[in-house]
């Protein structure tokens, strides 16, 4: 059969949305959101007194001139200073976190401060070819800050660091603000995967010395959401994380304790899914981390355009990255410095995965318990990010061919990944699954409110992960036979893989 990731999902129409049209190509292009354009971190709102960032964070003479988009647990400003280019100042401290992070947590689990370290060890110990695709970090501050209660002072870890400016503009604000074609949206996908494939993915090749699945993501995934019950045991309860099944949409689908089982438990499964060799990986290619410096090339007329052959080159386009996952595999406690580059995919998850419309609040959210849980997922028809990205998937097939050669049986991932589709779609699920801690917010008053309603995020976030890892599966049952114009073939991999 052919399968629909967005199965028993209301389709909408951007009706909303004011435009002139020549032919398929947009004239009139930049649209203001209706929505909020701000989504601000817990971290953000907690280090704020009346709108204004507590004194601590700054130093002499410097100005904010405006924050990170979103983010997660760290907040981001973008700095100002006499004598000194504008600059970027991340802060991560622990009671600006909503989750309570185990200051001992190692590799996936490792807490939000010393990620941080490890981000600015990334950074500075990249290879010298891929360092200019990247911030470059100026100054860190390590410290240990204190704050007065009411029978004794607490004590919190904080890791600040500051790092050069990198202009221009997000690729999730580009589209969001823009509103670009799908095309246009496709073929910028395809320029950052190429970019990704031949600057990054070259480096630091090399064979894991053992499985990787295991601690990659199914002990990372039941990690993760014990740490979303932790912090909203209401809302991520028992009643929905141990359920064998569950239904989105009206749909029934395996829930994450028999998908995780059924993953596990088949020795073929594991053998598909495993990759045959890590690299050098950004790890967080979520559009909001990719920065266009030059987007006059996007807004251009084309005629004739091109997805897979754009008159536009990742140069052209000042193309960079932000906020690099900076955690590589770990082999006997040591970061191997590398990783699965499947995890570079992340574009797609912002558009065919809905990261940005859930992301961006741009959805109803009901859930309720009738013999099984139930969750329904409606986007809004005027969400900002509908008219760039809706029928996006008629061009996954093209972009990744043109990208990895696909056409070409002798190309790098024909003969070392042969099983990259049903892997891209598991990783897919996988990121979406581990994501939930990321996302809980807390209200003006600074308390998490622990429902459905106002906890809305990390349970969308959810529902997406359990789909995708549903359609893994089912591929991996051969229960799928296309896949947004790729037909879907299991092989049990060789040992194929080239440095």
């Amino acid at each position: 059969m052919k399968y629909d990731i967005n199965r028993g999902k209301p389709v909408t129409t951007d009706s909303a949305i004011k435009r002139r049209s020549n032919g398929d190509r947009i004239t009139e292009r930049k649209v203001e959101s209706q929505a909020a354009l701000q989504v601000q971190s817990d971290a953000l709102r907690l280090a704020q007194d009346n709108g204004k960032i507590y004194e601590e964070y700054l130093a002499s003479e410097e100005v904010v001139t405006g924050f990170g988009y979103g983010g997660s647990e760290s907040m981001t400003l973008f700095l100002e200073k006499p004598g000194r280019e504008k600059f970027v100042r991340k802060v991560l401290s622990e009671r600006l976190v909503t989750p309570e992070w185990d200051r001992t947590g190692q590799d996936v689990m490792l807490p939000p401060c010393p990620k941080a370290k490890s981000q600015t060890q990334y950074l500075i110990n990249l290879p010298n070819s891929v360092k200019p695709l990247f911030p470059q970090v100026l100054d860190i501050t390590e410290r240990t800050y204190s704050v007065p209660q009411q029978e004794n002072t607490a004590l919190y870890y904080e890791y600040i660091y500051d790092m050069t400016f990198v202009p221009g503009i997000e690729v999730s604000q580009f589209v969001r603000n823009y509103r670009p074609s799908k095309e246009i949206v496709a073929a910028l996908y395809g320029i950052v995967f190429r970019l990704l494939s031949q600057k990054i993915h070259s480096q630091r090749r090399r064979k894991p010395l053992f499985p990787t699945l295991e601690q990659s993501y199914f002990s990372k995934i039941e990690k993760r959401l014990a740490l979303a019950q932790k912090t909203a045991p209401n809302t991520f309860s028992n009643e929905l994380l141990n359920a064998e099944m569950i239904a989105i949409n009206g749909v029934e689908m395996m829930n994450i304790p028999r998908l995780l089982q059924e993953f596990r438990n088949n020795p073929a499964y594991r053998k598909i899914l495993e990759p045959s060799f890590h690299c050098l990986v950004v790890g967080d290619t979520n559009t909001e981390n990719i920065k266009i410096g030059n987007i006059e090339p996007l807004l251009k007329n084309w005629e004739n355009f091109s997805v897979s052959n754009p008159p536009f080159t990742a140069e052209d386009l000042e193309i960079r990255f932000l906020d690099p996952r900076a955690i590589g595999f770990h082999e006997n406690g040591v970061d191997t410095g590398a990783d699965d580059y499947m995890y570079d995919n992340k574009p797609w998850h912002n558009s065919l995965g809905n990261y940005d419309k859930i992301h961006g609040e741009h959805f109803d959210l009901t859930y309720k318990f009738w013999k099984i849980p139930r969750l329904f997922i409606s986007f809004h028809e005027d969400n900002p990010y509908q008219y760039s990205y809706q029928g996006i998937e008629d061009h996954f097939k093209e972009v990744m061919t043109r990208v990895w050669e696909l056409d070409n049986f002798n190309s790098d991932i024909n003969q070392n990944d042969p099983n990259w589709l049903v892997r891209f779609v598991f990783l897919m699920g996988t990121h979406f699954m581990a994501m939930p801690p990321f996302h809980f917010s807390k209200n003006q008053d600074s308390v998490l409110v622990d429902d459905a309603y106002h906890q809305r995020r990390p349970l969308a976030i959810y529902a997406e992960g359990i789909k995708w890892l549903n359609l893994a599966l089912d591929m991996l049952k051969g229960k799928v036979e296309n896949f947004y114009g790729f037909p879907v073939g299991i092989s049990l991999p060789q040992k194929r893989f080239v440095a």
